[in-house]
This record gives C-alpha cells, sequence and structure tokens, in this order.
C-alpha cells in the first residue's frame, strides 16, 4: 500500500456535532440535525459524551430506530466484565480487562466496509443506510507508530469524483463479490453470506454515487478462480484513489463518539500497543431504514 495524505481537518469528513450537550439528553429536532449532519458530512463526532452500554442502545433506538445490529460475543468469552459495558447488542472493543496479545478490534486494521459482515436479513441490500458508532471511554497515549490515537475514513464518494470520466466508464462494468475480512470462504455461512454488488453505487438517500469496495476479501465478478488477479485490483484500486484523495484521520479523545456511514466512508482502524495501553470501546451499528422516505420528501 502507498503511503497516503492525512489530515484531522477534512473539508467534509469529520464534523462535530452537539457541542456541550449531553446525547442522552436531546430533542426530537437537535436528533434530526444530527442525522442530516451525518448524510451531509459521512463522519461526525461528539466529544465529552459519558455513555454506558444500555444508554447507547437506547439512545440509537430514539435516534435510528430498532434494527440494531451487534453482539455481545466479548462478554460471553471473558467474563466478568464492568456492568456499564454489558448490554444486548453493543460490542466491546479493546482490552477492558486487561493486557491482550490481540485486541478483538485487530481484524479492522485494514481497509474495509463494516456492511460486508451485514447478516442475511429480509429486504436489506447492500444499499442500506448502516451507520456504526463507536464511544471510546479508554483512549491509547498512541498508535503503534507514536502519533496520537486515530482512526482513518477514506470518502468513497470524493474516490469516485477523483477518477477521470475513463476510468469511470471502466469501473460502471463492474461487480464485486463481498465477504468480510475476518471469514475465510470455509467460514461462510447463510447468517453472513457473500454478497455481490456494484462498485459503483448511488447513495439511498442524498443520491450521490460513489465506491463500494467492501475489503481486499472482495472479487470481482469473472475473477472467482484467479484470486491473484482478484487482489491485485483490488489493492490497485485502492493506492489509485488514496493517491488522489485526502484521508481523514479521527485524533481520539475519551468520551468521544464518533458516527461513520458505511454508503459514504471506508476505514481503517490504527494498530496500537495493546499489551502496555490500554483501549476500551463500545461499538454499536443501526440500519436507519426509515431514513430513506426523506429522498423524496
Amino acid at each position: 500500500m502507498i503511503n497516503y495524505k492525512v489530515t484531522s481537518h477534512h473539508p467534509r469528513l469529520g464534523y462535530e456535532v452537539c457541542q456541550g450537550t449531553s446525547l442522552k439528553e436531546l430533542s426530537s429536532s437537535q436528533r434530526l440535525g444530527l442525522k442530516h449532519a451525518l448524510w451531509q458530512h459521512g463522519v461526525i463526532f461528539a466529544r465529552k459524551q459519558h455513555m454506558n452500554a444500555y444508554e447507547l442502545e437506547q439512545f440509537t433506538l430514539d435516534t435510528f430506530g430498532p434494527m440494531m445490529i451487534g453482539d455481545n460475543r466479548y462478554r460471553k468469552e471473558h467474563p466478568p466484565l464492568p456492568a456499564e459495558l454489558v448490554s444486548n447488542h453493543v460490542a466491546i472493543l479493546g482490552n477492558p480487562l486487561g493486557p491482550a496479545e490481540k485486541p478483538i478490534e485487530a481484524v479492522a486494521w485494514q481497509w474495509h466496509h463494516d456492511k460486508d459482515a451485514l447478516p442475511r436479513l429480509e429486504g436489506l441490500t447492500m444499499n442500506a443506510l448502516y451507520i456504526v458508532m463507536l464511544h471510546l471511554h479508554k483512549v491509547p497515549g498512541t498508535d503503534s507508530d507514536g502519533q496520537p490515537h486515530t482512526t482513518h475514513f477514506l470518502d468513497q464518494l470524493e474516490a469516485w469524483r477523483s477518477l477521470s470520466p475513463e476510468r469511470q466508464s471502466e469501473l460502471r462494468k463492474v461487480k464485486l463479490i463481498h465477504s468480510p475480512p475476518f471469514l475465510t470462504p470455509d467460514a461462510w455461512t447463510a447468517e453472513t453470506p457473500l454478497k455481490t454488488h456494484p462498485l459503483v453505487s448511488e447513495h439511498e438517500l442524498i443520491a450521490r454515487e460513489g465506491l463500494y469496495m467492501g475489503s481486499d476479501t472482495a472479487i470481482p465478478v469473472g475473477l472467482e478462480h484467479d484470486p491473484d488477479a482478484a487482489k491485485s485490483f483490488w489493492q490497485n484500486l485502492l493506492d489509485e484513489i488514496l493517491e488522489q484523495c485526502v484521508v481523514y484521520a479521527h485524533p481520539w479523545q475519551e468520551g468521544d463518539i464518533v458516527f461513520w456511514d458505511n454508503s459514504q466512508v471506508m476505514h481503517c482502524g490504527q494498530p496500537y500497543d495493546s499489551i502496555h495501553q490500554q483501549r476500551v470501546g463500545l461499538r454499536l451499528g443501526v440500519v436507519a431504514r426509515e431514513e430513506t422516505a426523506l429522498r423524496h420528501s
């Protein structure tokens, strides 16, 4: 992968919302404003928040609706955990119980789209408005490179616009077969199936075109039996857009909640020393299905 340009002050991604306001106390109009900011900016964040897992679920229900997607695998595999980290749908990231050789989110230290891991649900398409929020209770002092702890986001709408008309015409013909980056072919299941989707798609709500690249396990239709060519296609395209686009690096502070719209961005977590530094995060995904009605309102 090429070295790419990063900034903590992106012209579109990384818009701060609800300054000085607790997300637990938002009015209906404030919730609507938060969502509009998310659709406009792709990545938004709120600072100085203090939510436990149950409160994060309640906020999500009140703001985006009931279609929450997540699991409490960490709670089942690593009891006991503090009560404030435990709920039905919120996933726990990091090393909440102390030093760990490999934290659970290490699989996300590569460029990917979270929608690749969506389960099979009736009426749920790859274009669904799948929102993920991450609330960090504890932040490592630095990443493995010695810089402040960040998560990187790549604007897939900007990536599409950066391409020449000739290149766009080529890519419109491509469909990708998607699978989650943390699953091997023998682990694909009916619950998390392979999904085929055009590389170029229109956002369900804002009606703008962008790329949907998934992760490096994505296979262009026609290259199913040539894994090396499939991997090269994906990596070369990623390098091409990284060379032309500026990546938003969100600088984490304790109490931050970052929201991202997986129809607009892909992201890449940054490694940290999980033996000597602690990271504790609550992650929750939700499909905002009712929002599509706004497109024609």
